[in-house]
């Protein structure tokens, strides 16, 4: 958890770290600003995602970096377990989300970090999952 006056940390979701390789302006200067606020928190699952994806040796070292570079959020006992029961129950009130987006949403609230994602079904359930998002305002619907 975050200390009292200590700025909340940002869980980065993969598809936000895609734009900001892509040099999206505005998400390229947020990162960069959470990143400069020494911000930023990462979970295996993200640098996985980004490795799998890597174009170049280079971009390979990046992204293998990042567990080096961010703190990594540690997975607790039966973590992708509770995912997979939060993810039934969302199914069951109506709004499918997948089992990875579930992991990474717990993985958030586990850790009192906020997370910081374009993901629309995420943001729909934000109630249901028990979340905050970055940046600290309400997603449009």
């Amino acid at each position: 958890m975050v200390s009292p006056g200590k700025a909340v940390s940002v869980l980065i979701d993969t598809p936000v770290w895609k734009d900001y390789f892509r040099k999206q302006e505005q998400t390229f200067a947020t990162v960069n600003g959470l990143m400069d606020d020494g911000r930023i928190c990462c979970l295996d699952l993200v640098v996985a995602e980004l490795l799998q994806t890597a174009k170049s040796q280079k971009e390979r070292k990046v992204f293998q970096d990042f567990t080096r570079v961010f703190p990594i959020l540690q997975e607790p006992l039966a973590a992708w377990q509770e995912a997979a029961v939060l993810s039934c129950k969302l199914r069951q009130k109506g709004g499918p989300i997948s089992l990875r987006d579930c992991y990474v949403a717990l993985m958030a609230r586990i850790h009192g970090v906020l997370l910081y994602t374009t993901n629309k079904a995420l943001h729909r359930a934000q109630e249901g999952i028990g979340i905050a998002f970055f940046p600290e305002r309400t997603a449009s619907r």
